[in-house]
């Protein structure tokens, strides 16, 4: 499996080191991984996740997982969550809407000028509508295989991180995850009730059961994932404990 590191500009993330006790997942709404790449390296906000999942399964790192940057906009928790995660970002466009017989993805929702026609096979049908939205883009086999790979990745690099909790709950908000900092694998609907992020499509529901169940039986001071990353330089690391950067 293959890394390509495409690191945002220094400054657009934080690189002070705390240790990471949870890991979120995100979808982009958008197509590809360099069109979200693109406009987190494009405005001041530091906001970012250190990988992102392209749709052909292709894993971008966008900095070191050790540093953090702003992505879950918790209200009153200090950034505790961000400092304390790593956050993996997935493609994909998320609620879609059914307009003249066709699935249209509308970027700049609720501008209705500018679309993309989704096909059919690419999406994935709610009986009853979920978070407002009957239709929504799938996940691909391809980046739900390397999610798995890559959460197993993070937990051995990072033995602190947790992943015993229940998934079924995580695409639900709750309170008891900010005000407790319950460590865990988490969504960004887990802590934000206003976000659908990611979606509970059954097949990454799946791929969550099955790596968890991997994890338990993983040895981790012997099974080590193969990993081949392009080379660069690593940054200088700043060590903080205590103290905050940066508002949200």
């Amino acid at each position: 499996m293959d890394i390509v590191k495409k690191h945002l500009t220094n400054g657009q993330y934080l690189s002070t080191v705390y240790d990471k006790l949870s890991q979120f997942l995100h979808h982009t709404v958008s197509l590809s991984a360099m069109s979200a790449w693109r406009w987190w390296n494009s405005t001041p906000a530091r906001v970012g996740t250190p990988y992102i999942i392209d749709r052909d399964g292709s894993i971008y790192e966008c900095f070191d997982p050790r540093y953090w940057a702003y992505h879950l906009g918790v209200v009153g928790d200090d950034n505790w969550h961000e400092e304390h995660s790593i956050n993996i970002e997935i493609v994909g466009a998320g609620p879609l809407r059914y307009v003249e017989k066709e699935f249209r993805f509308y970027p700049l929702w609720p501008n209705k000028l500018r679309y993309t026609v989704i096909s059919e096979e690419e999406v994935y049908s709610f009986t009853k509508p979920w978070k407002g939205h009957e239709f929504w883009h799938i996940y691909t086999e391809d980046q739900l295989e390397s999610l798995k790979w890559l959460i197993g990745k993070n937990m051995l690099d990072f033995p602190s991180l947790k992943f015993d909790n229940d998934i079924d709950d995580i695409f639900k908000f709750n309170q008891d995850v900010i005000d407790n900092h319950t460590p865990g694998l988490w969504t960004h609907g887990t802590v934000r009730k206003d976000k659908s992020d990611p979606f509970p499509y059954p097949p990454l529901i799946d791929a969550l059961s099955e790596v968890q169940k991997e994890l338990k039986n993983v040895n981790k001071a012997t099974r080590i994932p193969e990993v081949i990353v392009t080379a660069e330089k690593p940054k200088k690391t700043i060590v903080k404990k205590s103290g905050k950067s940066g508002k949200k």
